[in-house]
């Protein structure tokens, strides 16, 4: 069975996976709390709709970098080219634990990436 909450998938990693990955999630569920949070693909999500191809951002952690998962990958490749010092994995940035200017770089362009997703129905993003 796999991971059913996000306490449950931070309790699962280690103290340094947890700070990083906590910051993001207090960070998303701080600035855009409109976003619907769930588990999915056993990570932490927020859609921006109801369904994933409505847009989503996505946090995981891995050994020695955390990534940001994006629905968009042109945006993705868009940002990537502005973050030297990170890896980009399938729909996803990787940010090695410790780099707080690609992190900040990162939660900076989540807005502009909402804006991709907003629609008339949707104005509160």
């Amino acid at each position: 069975m796999g991971i059913a909450s996000v306490s449950e998938y931070v309790a699962s990693l280690n103290e340094d996976q947890q700070r990083h990955i906590c910051a993001f999630i207090e960070f998303m569920n701080t600035e855009f709390p409109q976003l619907t949070n769930k588990i999915s693909f056993s990570m932490p999500m927020w859609l921006v709709g109801k369904k994933m191809n409505e847009g989503y951002v996505a946090v995981s952690a891995a050994k020695n970098h955390f990534s940001i998962h994006f629905s968009d990958e042109a945006f993705l490749n868009h940002l990537a080219e502005s973050l030297p010092n990170c890896k980009k994995g399938k729909r996803c940035i990787n940010i090695k634990y410790g780099d707080e200017k690609s992190f900040y770089a990162v939660e900076e362009s989540i807005s502009d990436f909402l804006k991709i997703y907003r629609t008339e129905g949707n104005s509160s993003l």
